[in-house]
């Protein structure tokens, strides 16, 4: 009876959280916006205690980190939207060098009798493309702050309801005490991981911009804050910051520079992505690598290039509920890094 009750509990959760996903995916348009404030106030937490700290009363405090998030927010749409006009006005001359190439390849191909369709490769061979690409990456993330001020606002009050939230937590719960130790861990566990990430981040962007600059590159500033921001990412982020730089450096210069530019993505991600960050992250997130890659495929599906970027947070919480039911410790254990003896 007990086997019967077991296989009809397991049965009942995958359905429930069957329709929950189904739900979020229908609803992504409410629940992204949502989601993306919540992850924005726990990343603004810590400057909000900050403020706290130095006798300002709440209400200060959280207008002073509005500030600071829209001052942030704005300088970055700055940068990124110079950098895009920028490189829309270099268009021409990128469509100018790629028909000669497209002539020098033509007649390279002619010595050795292949006829190529040169009206086909200018068609199709086309600077816009990457320019699409790198558009569409942005506008990705651009789409959701469609709705900026409601995602303000929800940070805000988000904010404002942080210092009288583990009180609600002792009324909603008779193992309060449980619950609350749950939610530091969540955040604490948080914290860190953007800490780290977003101080990797910033140096491997800064890595790229500089190496990129070096070796004159056309818009060092755009690829070092598209490799900045897709490096939050997991896994796949760096390998997509990389595709247009490279391909803008065949086009600027010749095979040989974009195989450079394509060395120094590689080595700057080695050393970030693969020496340093999982040393750090590793420890302090507790998830496997193979979790965090196959929870980066499943909300980037369910959620969209938001759900990627929120994919770590997102499997955390999921662990951490998972943790605190005896049922379900068994599923938070195979999430797990490392196994406690």
């Amino acid at each position: 009876m007990s086997k019967n009750n077991t296989l009809y509990k397991t049965i009942l959760t995958i359905s429930g959280l069957i329709i929950i996903f189904a739900g979020l995916k229908v609803a992504d348009k409410i629940i992204v916006p949502f989601l993306l404030s919540m992850f924005i106030a726990l990343i603004s937490f810590p400057l909000l205690k900050f403020f706290q700290s130095k006798k300002i009363n709440t209400p200060i405090s959280v207008t002073l980190v509005l500030v600071t998030i829209v001052s942030i927010s704005f300088t970055f749409a700055a940068l990124i939207g110079t950098s895009i006009n920028s490189f829309r006005r270099s268009l021409p001359e990128y469509k100018e060098k790629i028909n000669v190439g497209i002539d020098n390849v033509s007649r390279v191909a002619e010595n050795f009798n292949i006829n190529l369709d040169k009206s086909f490769l200018y068609e199709y061979i086309d600077p816009n493309f990457i320019m699409q690409s790198v558009a569409n990456t942005i506008s990705a993330f651009g789409n959701v702050l469609t709705n900026y001020f409601l995602i303000l606002f929800i940070v805000m009050f988000t904010l404002l309801e942080a210092a009288i939230f583990s009180k609600k937590l002792k009324k909603a719960f008779s193992d309060s005490d449980r619950s609350i130790i749950n939610f530091q861990n969540f955040s604490a566990n948080m914290n860190k991981y953007l800490s780290i990430k977003t101080i990797v981040s910033i140096i491997t962007g800064f890595l790229i911009y500089f190496a990129l600059t070096i070796i004159g590159l056309d818009h060092a500033v755009m690829w070092g804050l598209i490799a900045f921001l897709l490096n939050y990412i997991p896994n796949i982020g760096s390998i997509i910051a990389s595709i247009p730089a490279i391909l803008i450096a065949l086009i600027q210069f010749n095979i040989y520079y974009a195989f450079l530019v394509a060395i120094i993505y590689l080595i700057v991600n080695v050393v970030m992505g693969t020496l340093i960050e999982p040393k750090y992250l590793g420890k302090e997130l507790g998830l496997s690598t193979l979790i965090i890659f196959l929870s980066l495929i499943f909300w980037g599906w369910l959620l969209g290039p938001v759900g990627m970027l929120l994919s770590v947070p997102l499997t955390m919480i999921v662990k951490i509920a998972l943790e605190s039911y005896d049922d379900t410790k068994w599923i938070a254990i195979l999430l797990s890094r490392n196994i406690k003896e």
